[in-house]
């Protein structure tokens, strides 16, 4: 292949993967808005899950709340 193409093929793959953090960034930010946590309580989940993954027990442990999502379907 050449030269060109390479570079092509690189700088779409550096596009993807931007595009990609730039996606989980906001599902990230999206779930932390839906849990309503502190940034406090966020900080305690983030070093609980350094160790754990997170559930429901460890989110109490901290005083998340969530509230429930609503179905654009559901009339």
């Amino acid at each position: 292949m050449s030269e060109k193409s390479d570079k092509l093929r690189a700088m779409l793959e550096k596009e993807k993967e931007r595009r990609i953090q730039e996606e989980d960034s906001a599902e990230v930010n999206e779930m932390v808005r839906t849990a309503k946590v502190t940034p406090e309580q966020l900080a305690a989940l983030l070093r609980q899950s350094a160790t754990a993954t997170p559930n429901p027990a460890a989110l109490s442990a901290v005083g998340a709340t969530f509230e429930k999502e609503v179905d654009a379907d559901e009339d």
